[in-house]
């Protein structure tokens, strides 16, 4: 081969490389696109935390090959009870209602549960949501909520700042088993059941007709 078509196959080979592995870099280390919220998932398969099963171990915060990890906490309004105190958002509930947001202790070390008055006042209805650029996964408020309160609150795998990995590097050391990879689209949308069925009616018709061309001839 010419000694020079041989350094520009090389020299194409060494780009190409260090494109890959820096787009795989700029998603591990990156930010989350701002519109990735508004985008369905590339993949039709993504990781998931089966809620049944996580016991709130902690090991998604440091598991995880993002960082900060790809696992952040959640709060449901239809389960939660929008209490005064709440066991996700205050290590100790003894404290007066005017002085938690000043002085009550908080169980995120991140200060990640947010408290917002929602109605009635101090000792009224209030708000409680998870500020995402500040959780960091480690489970605290859901591991307190789900032993002492609602179970509103829970982890997530947010799929816009997941980067797919084939193998969930937080799978691996879960000790619940409790990250799945699952199909995150419809049944309907899912093409191979939708293929394997149009084959199954296919046969079927098949056989039907079959069956209808001998008793024709039966009858003949």
């Amino acid at each position: 081969m010419n000694p020079g078509r041989r350094r520009f196959i090389e020299f194409g080979g060494r780009l190409i490389g260090a494109a890959a592995l820096g787009g795989v870099g700029w998603r591990v280390f990156g930010g989350a696109d701002p519109e990735a919220e508004f985008s369905q998932p590339k993949r039709p398969y993504v990781w998931r935390i089966n809620t049944d099963k996580c016991t709130f171990c902690g090991k998604c915060e440091t598991a995880c090959v993002r960082n900060p990890s790809a696992v952040k906490a959640v709060n449901d309004q239809v389960k939660c009870s929008y209490c005064v105190a709440c066991y996700g958002h205050l290590a100790e509930l003894t404290i007066s209602s005017d002085k938690i947001n000043s002085e009550g202790k908080r169980v995120c070390p991140y200060d990640a549960v947010l408290r917002k008055e929602f109605g009635g006042g101090k000792d009224g209805y209030h708000l409680y949501t998870i500020d995402q650029e500040h959780c960091t996964g480690c489970g605290k408020c859901t591991k307190r909520c789900n032993e002492l309160g609602t179970k509103s609150m829970f982890l997530v795998i947010r799929p816009e700042l997941c980067i797919g990995c084939n193998r969930c590097a937080i799978a691996a050391v879960c000790p619940d088993h409790a990250i799945e990879l699952v199909h995150c689209y419809p049944e309907d949308d899912y093409r191979g059941d939708f293929e394997l069925d149009q084959e199954l009616k296919r046969m079927e018709e098949a056989d039907m007709g079959g069956m209808e061309d001998a008793q024709s001839g039966e009858k003949s």
